[in-house]
C-alpha cells in the first residue's frame, strides 16, 4: 500500500476534528479517537530493558443516507527502545489475520519504527430487519471476558493490553432480526485456501429473561458447534459458552475437543465489582508451561488455542478507591504440575476530562528450568488522551 494515502487519511482526519461542528441532526459524519503514550519495564531479564510506545487511533464514521453507514478506522503506532532492532520485529507487529493487506511500515532504523493500518474498514446497510456489512469489521460472537469459544472469526488476547478495540476479519455478515430479540445471522471470512475459511451461523433468542445463542460452522478445518447463554443468577450475572471442534479431514493433525467456559460476576454497591471464569480443554496439556499461551503471537492465535491447559481460572476485582481513581486485580491460575500463574495489578487515574494516566503490571510464574520463579515481569506507565 502506498504510504502517502495513509499520510493523506491521517492529515484529513485531523483537519476534520477540528472543523466546527455543526448540529447533530445535519452532520453527516463524527470522527473520535484517542493518543497515548505508554513506557515498558521489562525485568524478565537480569537486565531492565525500557520501550515507549505511541499509540494514535482515528474512528471515522460517515452517515451519507437513512440506511447506509460507512466506518474507517486507523490505528498508527511508533515503537521505540531497544527491542525495535530485534531480528524480525516489524514482521511481528504486523501479523495478523487479515485478508487484505491494509497496513504499512514506515522506514524504521535501529530505534523506532511507525506501523500503521486499517483495522476496520467496511460499509453498513439496514433496512427493515435487515442488516448487512462487508469489510473489514469485527464479528463479536464471544459472550465471556477473557476465552469466547464462540469467538470464530477474531479471537484477541487478554494479554494484550493496549488493543482494546480489539481485532477485526475481511468477512461479509449478514443479520435477519426475527421477532422480539431473536436474531439469525450468516457470516463468511475472505481466505486464498479453503481450508482457512471461516463459514459460520448463528441463531440467537430470549427465554426466561436469557439470551441464548447456537452456532453451527465451518471454522477452518473444522465442523465446529457451539451454544452460549448470558442471564442472571439472583443479582449475580451468569454466562456461559462452548464449541465442539470435529476436523473434518481424516488426515488431520488435529484432535477433535470441546471448549467451555462458564463464568459469574457480582457489582456491589460501594463499587466493588468481582469476576471468575473458569475454562476446560479437553484438547489441553501443560507440558509447554505459560510459554504455550501464544499471547504475543497474533497470526497463531485462533479459538482452538485460547488458552493451552486443562483448565484455566481467571478472577478479577476492581474497586473505585476515590471518584479519580479506580483500581483492579486480574489473576489467571493454571492448575497442574507446573502450576502457572498470571498476576495483573493496575491503578486508573483521571487527570481531567478525556486525560487518564494507568499503572499496569504484568506477572508471568512458571516452574521454568525445574525452579518456580516469575518468567516475565512488565510494567507500563500510559497516558492517554481520547477526543
Amino acid at each position: 500500500m502506498n504510504r502517502w494515502l495513509w499520510i493523506g487519511f491521517v492529515l484529513t482526519c485531523l483537519f476534520v476534528t477540528n472543523l466546527e461542528a455543526q448540529e447533530e441532526k445535519k452532520r453527516k459524519w463524527q470522527v473520535t479517537g484517542y493518543v497515548s503514550d505508554m513506557a515498558t519495564f521489562d525485568w524478565s531479564s537480569d537486565s531492565l530493558v525500557v520501550d515507549n510506545l505511541i499509540h494514535n487511533r482515528i474512528n471515522f464514521k460517515w452517515f451519507p443516507t437513512s440506511n447506509f453507514n460507512l466506518f474507517l478506522d486507523l490505528r498508527t503506532r511508533l515503537f521505540m527502545g531497544k527491542r525495535v532492532g530485534a531480528p524480525y520485529f516489524a514482521e511481528a507487529v504486523d501479523l495478523n489475520n487479515d485478508y487484505f493487506d491494509l497496513s504499512v511500515h514506515f522506514p524504521k532504523n535501529k530505534n523506532w519504527l511507525v506501523h500503521s493500518m486499517l483495522d476496520r474498514a467496511y460499509i453498513e446497510w439496514y433496512k427493515n430487519d435487515w442488516e448487512v456489512r462487508l469489510g473489514r469489521q469485527r464479528i463479536n460472537w464471544g459472550i465471556n471476558l477473557v476465552w469466547n469459544p464462540n469467538d470464530l472469526f477474531n479471537v484477541y488476547s487478554f494479554f494484550d493490553i493496549d488493543y482494546i478495540e480489539r481485532p477485526g476479519s475481511d468477512a461479509l455478515r449478514i443479520k435477519k432480526y426475527i421477532g422480539f430479540a431473536s436474531s439469525l445471522e450468516l457470516a463468511a471470512n475472505m481466505a486464498d485456501d479453503f481450508d482457512e475459511m471461516v463459514l459460520a451461523s448463528m441463531f440467537r433468542w430470549n427465554k426466561w429473561n436469557y439470551d441464548f445463542q447456537v452456532i453451527a460452522a465451518k471454522a477452518k478445518e473444522d465442523i465446529a458447534l457451539g451454544l452460549g447463554w448470558a442471564g442472571n443468577l439472583g443479582k449475580a450475572g451468569f454466562k456461559g459458552e462452548a464449541t465442539f471442534f470435529q476436523p473434518y479431514k481424516k488426515d488431520a493433525k488435529l484432535n477433535e475437543m470441546l471448549l467451555a467456559v462458564l463464568s459469574a460476576d457480582y457489582a456491589f454497591k460501594n463499587t466493588l465489582y468481582v469476576q471468575l471464569a473458569v475454562l476446560y480443554n479437553t484438547d489441553g496439556s501443560d507440558e509447554l508451561g505459560i510459554t504455550g499461551l501464544g499471547f504475543s503471537n497474533a497470526e497463531s492465535l485462533t479459538t482452538r488455542n485460547l488458552s493451552p491447559f486443562p483448565f484455566s481460572v481467571f478472577a478479577q476485582t476492581t474497586y473505585q478507591l476515590h471518584p479519580l481513581l479506580n483500581g483492579g486485580l486480574s489473576i489467571i491460575y493454571f492448575p497442574g504440575s507446573r502450576n502457572a500463574l498470571f498476576l495483573n495489578p493496575n491503578l486508573t487515574y483521571s487527570l481531567k476530562e478525556n486525560w487518564d494516566l494507568s499503572l499496569i503490571l504484568q506477572w508471568y510464574y512458571d516452574d521454568f528450568f525445574g525452579e518456580y520463579e516469575a518468567f516475565g515481569r512488565l510494567v507500563y506507565l500510559r497516558g492517554k488522551w481520547s477526543f
